[in-house]
């Protein structure tokens, strides 16, 4: 996708490996982040995978695939709820996930807990609560402004010339 990122690489080329697979290519193959710097280590092969685990799914997400996006939505729900086990769970890397949140909350009571580290507990946004009738409307906002066919826009070739519609 770009090339000024040495040490990314597995970054930059998961970014264009979304974009292929949303187009159709079939098969991704990883790079890592010593991508023309070094030998990979078992840790840069395992970053390198789960970057292509992401680009694999946001490609099947872009491309409507039936249930690509049923796995976001759960954790989604699980956040709301601040459900950390069930996040953990659900991750691509719940050993990484759960490395990270017990950095700052390692007490086991703050796998409870109804706010992250980022924000604490006086300034959490998810304590914001929505209603199930504020979800159907958003559901309702969505459905409409989905293609019913399930199509891509036309691919701009010239960004100087508008897309066609």
């Amino acid at each position: 996708m770009t090339d000024i990122a040495p040490g990314y690489d597995h970054i930059t080329s998961a970014i264009g490996a979304a974009l292929a697979g949303w187009h159709g290519t079939a098969m991704l193959c990883y790079v890592t982040p010593k991508e023309h710097l070094g030998l990979p280590n078992a840790e840069d092969v395992r970053e390198g995978l789960i970057a292509y685990k992401i680009a694999a799914h946001a490609a099947d997400i872009a491309r409507h695939r039936p249930g690509a996006r049923d796995r976001d939505d759960e954790l989604s729900r699980a956040r709301y709820a601040f459900d950390w086990n069930k996040q953990f769970e659900l991750s691509l890397d719940p050993e990484r996930a759960r490395e990270y949140h017990d950095e700052t909350l390692p007490a086991d009571i703050y796998k409870q807990a109804e706010f992250c580290s980022m924000c604490g507990p006086k300034h959490c946004p998810m304590q914001t609560k929505i209603t199930d009738e504020d979800l159907a409307g958003l559901e309702e906002v969505l459905a409409a402004q989905q293609d019913p066919q399930g199509e891509r826009p036309a691919i701009q070739k010239n960004p100087a010339e508008p897309a066609a519609v």
